[in-house]
């Protein structure tokens, strides 16, 4: 039997969020929804098809536009890497480390 724990080898926790966001590839912008989101990238449902190993930019909520490059395919979008100098993951790091220390604060709250 295969240890669940094990199989999800992601080096960073992903936040579920559902923010609306631009994408932008080859001077195009397309609207897209930021599905879940973590220090290293992004689950984002859109209505494009954008092959793997395309470098596009997501204008992330709270953080700026992150250059990124996808990196699987999804039902109804694309799963992307962030293409950041490591200063600036290092700085996005603590903030998407602020963001999962809040939802978790909430969720305990919420199930008082």
């Amino acid at each position: 039997m295969p240890d669940l724990h094990n199989m999800n080898r992601r080096a960073y926790r992903r936040v579920l969020v559902s923010n609306s966001t631009t994408i932008s590839h080859d001077g195009d912008q397309y609207q897209a929804k930021v599905l879940n989101i973590s220090a290293g990238g992004a689950g984002i449902s859109l209505d494009v098809r954008l092959e793997d190993q395309t470098r596009i930019s997501v204008n992330v909520e709270n953080f700026g536009v992150i250059p990124a490059r996808v990196v699987r395919q999804l039902r109804d979008g694309v799963g992307v890497k962030f293409e950041l100098s490591e200063e600036k993951e290092q700085a996005f790091i603590k903030q998407v480390t602020k963001i999962v220390t809040q939802k978790r604060t909430e969720a305990a709250v919420a199930s008082l």
